[in-house]
């Protein structure tokens, strides 16, 4: 789950929550107006009770929260499906370096936090920590079983531990928050003791990072922690499976998009409108002297795209003329997009394509990708893709062997991939009785975290009978 994606269901989740909380608001106010001060009571003793009460509603908002989040509207596609792997969400994350990953467990923390912040204001036997404790790990667990007895979810011990880490922190905000109310100061060693956690975790990822910027190339998202259970398992192959070790190029992928909107201005006679910054892309509304708009989006991996607004391509006549041939050689070539020859195809949509394919083991910068055009009848450009990134020789390095990436498939070590979008996540699991024939391992790359561009082995073949995939990193 992506940060974007937490943030949706924190707006969708958080319209109930809101409801209930003022709905309990409500029914506490005029529980408060219209009988609870009317009764003879110490005016001190009245606010605490309607602090006690507005505490409880915001508690009951916070556990219908987490219900919606954790049990509500989750599906039953996990059927008891368990990780019992502790920290494997953090090592996994790790591996593949992925801000993705490190999100949800950091979520996790996060959606239990208020739990030990609130539980000791609503009872002062919470203000111990056993009972804190006792009470956040029931509850998470309490949650992962149901979960894995429903489908809900996977039974993950990762998401135990960051709950009680989460749990544990809230409750250390109360103690400082306490100290800080009661000695009318702040106390270095109540701050430091009661922010040891969050502190510890900063300093290790601090560290992490520090060890990620010394590395020389970045992580792959293939990377995987979980490994496969091959007992049971029938493995095969009629491959000749060479042990030798060898070598193979590594490039750096080289990202330069600056000047696209003036290039795209000057040569096309497109003026600005407006621009704005989104997620991981900018784009910017153009307008040509007939004040046809155009729409530039500039990806941030070095890929860009000019489309026409309000047009569509079924207007354009797509069969193959000549003149429409060579307009469209001719703006290629009045923009100077195009770093090398490449043969130019008409598309069955009508657009024109000029395609650099990959080139394997070269020992040198070569670029890669393809460029795409799509012309009006009258000869202007109604789309402009440009796909195309250079590939920076770095060096080579040692590869493993086919032999020894078919010794990882014996051993469990390769990631369990979606290889058709029929495929449900429960149908990749590994289990006693598998068959799995291996009919092709052939050298392929991928970019990393860094943007390097990495050898991997895709291995390709049968499982149970279906074709199946993955892809192992070959760099030693």
């Amino acid at each position: 789950m992506g940060i974007a994606e937490i943030i949706n269901n924190i707006r969708y989740f958080g319209v109930p929550v809101l409801i209930v909380i003022g709905i309990e608001f409500l029914l506490i106010a005029l529980y408060y107006f219209f009988y609870y001060r009317k009764q003879q009571s110490d005016r001190k003793k009245q606010m605490h009770h309607l602090k006690k009460l507005l505490l409880w509603a915001i508690f009951i908002g916070y556990t219908v929260f987490v219900f919606e989040l954790t049990i509500i509207g989750r599906g039953t596609s996990h059927h008891l499906q368990m990780n019992l792997h502790p920290f494997s969400g953090y090592i996994e994350a790790w591996k593949k370096y992925s801000l993705r990953d490190l999100q949800n467990c950091i979520f996790n923390i996060l959606m239990f936090v208020p739990l030990g912040m609130m539980l000791p204001l609503i009872n002062s036997k919470f203000k111990g920590f056993k009972w804190i404790l006792l009470v956040v790990v029931s509850a998470t667990v309490s949650i992962e079983t149901y979960q894995t007895l429903t489908g809900a979810g996977i039974f993950e011990v990762d998401d135990i531990i960051n709950n009680s880490i989460g749990g544990i922190i809230g409750y250390q905000l109360y103690r400082l928050v306490s100290s800080i109310t009661h000695n009318k100061k702040v106390k270095i060693k109540s701050l430091v003791g009661n922010l040891a956690i969050p502190l510890m975790m900063g300093l290790i990822f601090v560290g992490m990072n520090i060890v990620y910027a010394q590395e020389e190339f970045g992580h792959l998202a293939i990377n995987s922690y979980t490994k496969s259970n091959m007992s049971g398992v029938h493995l095969s192959t009629s491959l000749e499976l060479s042990s030798t070790t060898t070598v193979a190029p590594v490039y750096k992928k080289i990202i330069n998009n600056d000047g696209v909107e003036a290039l795209l201005q000057q040569k096309l006679g497109l003026s600005e409108l407006s621009a704005q910054v989104l997620n991981g892309y900018r784009e910017i509304l153009l307008e040509d002297k007939a004040g046809v708009q155009y729409t530039l989006s500039i990806f941030s991996e070095g890929n860009w795209s000019l489309t026409a607004n309000n047009y569509t391509s079924e207007q354009t006549v797509s069969a193959r003329q000549e003149p429409m041939f060579e307009k469209a050689q001719a703006i290629v070539e009045k923009l100077s997009i195009l770093p090398q020859e490449a043969e130019c195809t008409e598309m069955e949509s009508g657009e024109f394509e000029w395609n650099l394919p990959d080139n394997l083991d070269l020992k040198s910068d070569y670029w890669r990708g393809d460029i795409s055009l799509g012309l009006k009848e009258d000869g202007s450009v109604y789309s402009l893709s440009y796909n195309l990134n250079k590939n920076e020789f770095i060096r080579e390095v040692n590869i493993l062997s086919p032999a020894e990436v078919y010794e990882r498939i014996e051993k469990g070590k390769f990631p369990q991939i979606q290889y058709n979008a029929l495929v449900k996540e429960e149908d990749l699991v590994i289990k006693k009785g598998d068959q799995i024939a291996i009919e092709s391992i052939e050298l392929s790359y991928m970019y990393d975290t860094k943007g390097f561009y990495q050898p991997i082995y895709r291995v390709s073949g049968t499982f149970n009978g279906d074709s199946w995939f993955t892809l192992i990193q070959a760099r030693r």
